[in-house]
């Protein structure tokens, strides 16, 4: 966001003026983010808010949003209700009811015909269960067992135990990147021989780095886009410049775009009223290229996206071929 907020302004900001961001913490909780947006919305009367990450703190802020005709903007919230927050509400980053979708593929690619489900036990984990669900059984599929987990827990042998007992070939864990460490280390280390198959919340080195062997061989899904692209380029290169030495953090591509994309609206308003800002984000995405693609918001303020495929091969992240 900082990579982009430079560019923005050292090219003449928003006609003439710098743009600026401030930053709220919400603690990662859904109390936490719903107290930031108050501050926002009343006592600062921010025109633009950025929200939070994660999609259930994001869905207990987008009715505030919406109701203080204030725009809200995602860059990394996935889950498939947040199409539904209202016409105030965006986001660049892709809806799980596209993931959910592509998770289902791949199973079905691999002949994976009967699985285990499981999943965190909030918003974004029930959204893309049930659009994974609602995808694979259409299909032919079958669930041997389904049930969803508590979020931050240290110890999940009942849930390895429990998976155990359906004997399945494969199990599709929609989760995150501690929980699924932990549950693929305790799997390995309770001799559970299954086919792990995740999303894009776990596709990450800290994954590796946390359950060593026992996250080999996982397969699962990520929303992709070219690296090959201008648009990638310059940001790639902007970025090695302002933070040589340092990898490019997960979901940092969407929240470039999400600054780039924002301020080509607020050079195009006719005045910082809500509405007229809800109309130039939706002309200024119209044929918008950025790092991570095309983002062109549709009537729900969601963009779509090309799916890849990602494993652990040898302790590294690759595509899946």
């Amino acid at each position: 966001m900082l990579l982009a907020l430079d560019e923005v302004n050292a090219a003449g900001g928003i006609n003439g003026k710098p743009m600026k961001i401030v930053f709220e913490d919400n603690n990662s909780t859904s109390k936490g983010s719903v107290s930031a947006i108050q501050k926002l919305i009343t006592i600062d009367k921010f025109p633009v808010i950025f929200g939070p990450a994660a999609s259930s703190n994001f869905l207990a802020v987008c009715p505030i949003a919406q109701q203080n005709k204030t725009i809200l903007v995602a860059a990394e919230s996935a889950a498939a209700s947040i199409s539904q927050c209202g016409s105030h509400v965006f986001r660049v980053f892709p809806s799980d009811l596209l993931q959910g979708k592509g998770v289902a593929e791949l199973t079905q690619y691999l002949k994976y015909n009967e699985v285990v489900l499981t999943y965190i036990n909030n918003d974004w984990g029930v959204g893309l269960a049930d659009v994974f669900k609602d995808s694979f059984l259409k299909s032919g599929g079958k669930l041997i067992d389904e049930f969803a987990y508590d979020e931050g827990k240290t110890d999940y042998r009942s849930e390895i135990l429990r998976i155990k007992k359906g004997s399945p070939s494969a199990v599709v864990n929609l989760t995150y990147i501690k929980e699924g460490a932990i549950m693929l280390k305790q799997a390995y280390e309770t001799k559970l021989d299954v086919q792990w198959l995740m999303g894009s919340a776990a596709k990450s080195p800290k994954l590796v780095e946390l359950s060593g062997v026992a996250a080999e061989g996982v397969i699962g899904t990520y929303p992709t886009f070219s690296q090959d692209t201008a648009p990638y380029m310059a940001f790639k290169n902007g970025w090695d410049k302002k933070y040589p030495g340092q990898k490019t953090p997960i979901f940092g591509e969407y929240n470039y775009d999400m600054v780039k994309l924002t301020a080509e609206a607020l050079k195009q308003t006719a005045s910082m009223s809500a509405d007229d800002i809800r109309s130039a984000l939706i002309k200024a995405s119209k044929g918008f290229v950025g790092a991570t693609g095309e983002k062109s918001f549709d009537e729900n303020g969601d963009v779509g996206a090309t799916y890849g495929r990602w494993t652990i091969k040898e302790g590294k992240i690759t595509d899946y071929k």
